[in-house]
Protein backbone atom coordinates (compact mmCIF):
# COMPACT_ATOMS: atom_id res chain seq x y z
CA UNK A 1 0.00 0.00 0.00
CA UNK A 2 1.65 3.13 -1.10
CA UNK A 3 0.96 6.00 1.33
CA UNK A 4 0.37 9.91 -0.11
CA UNK A 5 3.59 12.45 1.30
CA UNK A 6 0.64 14.37 2.57
CA UNK A 7 -0.70 11.66 4.95
CA UNK A 8 3.48 10.69 5.82
CA UNK A 9 4.31 14.37 6.31
CA UNK A 10 0.99 14.96 8.49
CA UNK A 11 2.13 11.69 10.19
CA UNK A 12 5.67 13.09 10.68
CA UNK A 13 4.43 16.33 11.86
CA UNK A 14 2.45 15.23 14.22
CA UNK A 15 4.51 13.06 15.49
CA UNK A 16 7.43 15.47 16.07
CA UNK A 17 4.68 17.73 18.02
CA UNK A 18 4.11 15.07 20.07
CA UNK A 19 7.79 14.76 21.36
CA UNK A 20 7.86 18.66 21.81
CA UNK A 21 4.90 18.51 23.61
CA UNK A 22 5.98 15.36 25.94
CA UNK A 23 9.87 16.61 26.18
CA UNK A 24 8.50 20.23 27.32
CA UNK A 25 5.72 18.72 29.74
CA UNK A 26 8.59 16.19 30.91
CA UNK A 27 11.36 19.75 31.70
CA UNK A 28 8.81 21.66 33.49
CA UNK A 29 8.20 18.73 35.82
CA UNK A 30 11.53 18.25 36.26
CA UNK A 31 12.16 22.12 37.27
CA UNK A 32 9.36 22.03 39.64
CA UNK A 33 10.35 18.80 40.96
CA UNK A 34 14.07 20.48 42.00
CA UNK A 35 12.83 23.38 42.88
CA UNK A 36 10.39 21.79 45.55
CA UNK A 37 13.13 19.84 46.75
CA UNK A 38 15.39 22.91 46.86
CA UNK A 39 17.87 21.00 44.50
CA UNK A 40 20.73 23.49 43.06
CA UNK A 41 23.33 22.73 40.22
CA UNK A 42 26.20 24.38 38.58
CA UNK A 43 26.07 26.62 36.13
CA UNK A 44 28.48 24.33 34.14
CA UNK A 45 25.86 21.16 34.94
CA UNK A 46 23.40 22.89 33.66
CA UNK A 47 24.82 23.96 30.68
CA UNK A 48 26.26 20.76 29.88
CA UNK A 49 22.73 18.94 30.28
CA UNK A 50 21.00 21.92 27.84
CA UNK A 51 23.28 20.94 25.36
CA UNK A 52 23.22 17.13 25.87
CA UNK A 53 19.20 17.44 25.69
CA UNK A 54 19.62 19.84 22.24
CA UNK A 55 21.81 17.44 20.59
CA UNK A 56 19.47 14.31 21.18
CA UNK A 57 16.39 16.25 20.61
CA UNK A 58 17.81 17.47 17.34
CA UNK A 59 18.75 13.62 16.77
CA UNK A 60 15.04 12.50 17.23
CA UNK A 61 13.65 15.82 15.58
CA UNK A 62 16.05 14.98 12.76
CA UNK A 63 15.02 11.14 12.54
CA UNK A 64 11.42 11.88 12.77
CA UNK A 65 11.34 14.25 9.77
CA UNK A 66 14.00 13.03 7.79
CA UNK A 67 13.94 9.24 8.25
CA UNK A 68 11.39 8.15 6.03
CA UNK A 69 12.27 10.82 3.04
CA UNK A 70 16.20 9.46 3.18
CA UNK A 71 15.11 5.79 3.05
CA UNK A 72 12.95 6.71 -0.20
CA UNK A 73 15.74 8.77 -1.55
CA UNK A 74 18.55 6.29 -1.61
CA UNK A 75 15.75 3.95 -3.27
CA UNK A 76 15.53 6.65 -5.88
CA UNK A 77 12.46 7.95 -5.38
CA UNK A 78 13.90 11.24 -5.19
CA UNK A 79 10.49 13.58 -6.19
CA UNK A 80 8.73 11.65 -3.38
CA UNK A 81 11.14 12.26 -0.50
CA UNK A 82 11.40 16.36 -1.71
CA UNK A 83 7.47 16.06 -1.29
CA UNK A 84 8.13 14.03 1.62
CA UNK A 85 9.79 16.66 3.81
CA UNK A 86 8.25 20.02 1.86
CA UNK A 87 4.67 18.21 3.70
CA UNK A 88 6.25 17.79 6.92
CA UNK A 89 7.61 21.55 6.50
CA UNK A 90 3.95 22.81 5.73
CA UNK A 91 2.17 20.73 8.35
CA UNK A 92 4.54 21.97 10.93
CA UNK A 93 3.88 25.32 9.91
CA UNK A 94 -0.20 24.53 10.22
CA UNK A 95 0.16 23.06 13.43
CA UNK A 96 2.39 25.76 15.10
CA UNK A 97 0.35 28.52 13.42
CA UNK A 98 -3.10 26.70 15.40
CA UNK A 99 -1.23 26.32 18.34
CA UNK A 100 0.02 29.97 18.32
CA UNK A 101 -3.54 31.01 17.23
CA UNK A 102 -5.48 29.19 20.01
CA UNK A 103 -2.39 30.30 22.65
CA UNK A 104 -3.55 34.06 21.46
CA UNK A 105 -7.30 33.53 22.37
CA UNK A 106 -7.26 31.82 25.46
CA UNK A 107 -4.89 34.20 27.02
CA UNK A 108 -6.30 37.03 25.53
CA UNK A 109 -9.66 35.84 27.50
CA UNK A 110 -7.93 36.11 31.15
Amino acid sequence: MKTSPQIVGFIQAASLTLYVDLFAAIVQQAQNWFLFHGVQSSPTTSIVLFLLAFVISALICGSLILGYPLLLFSSGKHHEAIKTVLWSLLWLVAIALCIALISFFLLSRL
